[in-house]
Parts: structure tokens; C-alpha cells; sequence
């Protein structure tokens, strides 16, 4: 009996200290991702190692844009086990929430090795054309296949870990919006109440954030 307790202890302790062990990169929002037309976006990110770090996003309509760092030529580095909120240019927050509905896509990348940006950079700034390229439809059909065809480009050694976070834009306001069905038979209920809602108007928002994984692309 004590040989068996032994033995099961043995097995786990690394099952128990590999489920609370960090990530290599995680990327997540303030509320949820759950966002209303024109809201301000926070974005946040934590590496489980101190490495390098490029976040790119991209929108309903299949623009993307460079969350971390502001500019190509800023420091890049980030030291591990620390948490950084990603501020947009004059220490606002990192985007704007300026589609009226549907999905976008965060995508985090961390490597040990430097991200090069000279193909997506002209006069020291992004270049917003050169990252969306030219099929900005094939974008929006599927925006993480385009942010990490990006990151893949933007890492020589071709190896990074990634985590992928997406948000939801309503037009409704959040007071407005549906949390949690309630049992009505014709669709969810609401909070709030005007007289030209209905249940069958109801939706739920859902936040889908994938397991970390890591992306292997062989040498040029």
C-alpha cells in the first residue's frame, strides 16, 4: 500500500506543477473582449520568458495593424513572467473599437530571437498596405490565417509561439445586452428594457480564446 501512495505521488507532482506553469505567450482584453461601438479597447500580454514580442490585429473588415511595438524601430524586448498593457501612440489605449458588429482577431508572437520588420516598415513607420496585402476579402474570410502568415514573415529563425485572442464589436449598448438565458422559449432574455425589444432580437456574445501554440516554419 505505501509502495502504491509512493508511486502515485511520483507521477503527480509534474502533472500538478506542469498545470500551473505560464504559457510561453498569453494575450488577453479588459472586459472580455465584449466591446460596444466606439468603445477603447485594453489590451494586455505576458510571456512566460524574457524574449521578443510583436501583436498584430486585425479587423472585421480584414485591415491589420501593429498593436506592440508602435513604431518598427522600438524595442521589442519583453522580460518574462511580467504583464504589459499594449498603449497605442500617446499612451491611449490600443485601438478603438470602430466597427459596428462582428469579430476581429488579436494575435500575439514571441520569439527568442529578434521579429525583422523591413518589409512591413517605410520611413520608420508601418506600412498599414504592406500588412493588410492585397486580398483584403481573403482577410476577412480568415483573419488569424493572414496575422500569422505575417508573423511568420516577420521571423527569420522561423520559430515563435503564439496565442490567439478575439474580440466582439456590438452595436448595441452593453447595458443593453444579452449575459445569460433565462428560460424564455422564444429566444434569451434581456437586461433593460425597451418597448420595441423582443426575445426573438436576443443574441449571446461568445469570447473563443484557442490554446497557446507553437508554429515551426522551416529555414528560407
Amino acid at each position: 500500500m505505501l509502495t502504491s501512495l509512493l508511486l502515485l505521488t511520483t507521477l503527480a507532482g509534474p502533472a500538478a506543477q506542469s498545470a500551473h506553469t505560464d504559457p510561453p505567450i498569453h494575450v488577453w482584453y479588459n472586459s472580455d473582449g465584449d466591446y460596444a461601438f466606439g468603445d477603447r479597447a485594453k489590451v494586455y500580454a505576458k510571456s512566460a520568458e524574457a524574449g521578443y514580442l510583436v501583436v498584430l490585429r486585425a479587423d472585421m473588415n480584414g485591415r491589420v495593424r501593429v498593436l506592440a511595438p508602435i513604431d518598427p524601430q522600438d524595442d521589442q524586448h519583453v522580460n518574462g513572467g511580467k504583464k504589459y498593457e499594449l498603449k497605442g501612440r500617446g499612451g491611449r489605449e490600443a485601438f478603438v473599437a470602430e466597427d459596428t458588429t462582428g469579430q476581429g482577431v488579436v494575435l500575439a508572437a514571441w520569439s527568442k530571437s529578434p521579429f525583422d520588420f523591413s518589409r512591413f516598415e517605410t520611413n520608420g513607420r508601418w506600412n498599414n498596405d504592406a500588412l493588410t496585402g492585397s486580398d483584403q476579402q481573403a482577410n476577412k474570410n480568415d483573419l488569424e490565417t493572414r496575422l500569422m502568415s505575417l508573423a511568420h514573415e516577420m521571423q527569420p529563425s522561423g520559430t515563435f509561439d503564439y496565442d490567439v485572442a478575439t474580440y466582439t464589436v456590438s452595436s448595441l449598448p452593453r447595458y443593453a445586452r444579452v449575459l445569460e438565458p433565462y428560460g424564455y422559449p422564444y429566444g434569451w432574455g434581456w437586461w433593460g428594457y425597451s418597448p420595441w425589444w423582443g426575445p426573438s432580437f436576443g443574441s449571446r456574445v461568445v469570447i473563443v480564446r484557442p490554446v497557446p501554440r507553437v508554429a515551426v516554419r522551416p529555414g528560407r
